[in-house]
């Protein structure tokens, strides 16, 4: 036996839902509305009538069905906050945004320009530009591509650790004086024809 509750939820997260999940989600399947689902519900307190019965009613413009079995219903409860069910809902919009630019980013898209892949994202999902507007999403999408180019190109040195023991015949020779992975050209020092070659390592 099983029961259904319903859960407000912004207009575009049901589109989003539906397509992933169908018109319903269950509560046990392995995915990542049901896995942040099941830490949010809360049993009823029969203590306290505005947890049974709660007095002010949430609306984000659409509702979405949550399937839960009777074992299940028992043991974590049918109970959601209004606080939950809008973090619910913001934790699903971070998803679709996360998507919308792994979509744009990847290397086999239709298109390699952002504005056609983001209006491909939108149809596919049936987003309303009243819901979530193409502008939105797309100064998200840039503020996204340079959050990351700064994390990938922020470059700190990186000092290695080893001993180099080398003997020439000559008595002279440029080597480099440092080794790291800064953009910096290497400096160059003269040495006589033995030497040892020390780097720090961390």
């Amino acid at each position: 036996m099983t029961s259904t509750i319903r859960i407000p939820v912004y207009p575009y997260v049901r589109c989003y839902l539906e397509v992933q999940y169908g018109p319903s989600l269950y509560v046990f399947d392995r995915n990542y509305a049901s896995t942040l689902l099941r830490s949010m519900l809360k049993k009823f307190d029969k203590k306290d009538p505005s947890i049974v019965r709660p007095s002010q009613k949430l609306n984000l413009g659409a509702t979405y069905d949550i399937t839960i079995g009777r074992n299940s219903l028992d043991r974590l409860g049918a109970y959601l906050t209004n606080e939950d069910i809008k973090r619910f809902s913001h934790a699903i919009d971070l998803l679709i945004r996360q998507e919308m630019y792994r979509w744009c980013q990847h290397p086999n898209a239709t298109d390699h320009v952002i504005d056609f892949n983001i209006r491909r994202f939108i149809d596919l999902y049936g987003f309303s530009e009243d819901d979530l507007p193409f502008e939105n999403l797309k100064r998200w999408y840039f503020r996204e591509r340079e959050r990351i180019n700064k994390r990938l190109h922020a470059r700190t040195e990186h000092e290695y650790a080893m001993m180099l023991s080398y003997a020439s015949t000559d008595d002279w020779l440029p080597i480099p004086r440092r080794i790291h992975l800064s953009d910096e050209p290497y400096k160059s020092v003269s040495i006589p024809k033995a030497f040892q070659l020390m780097i720090p390592f961390n």
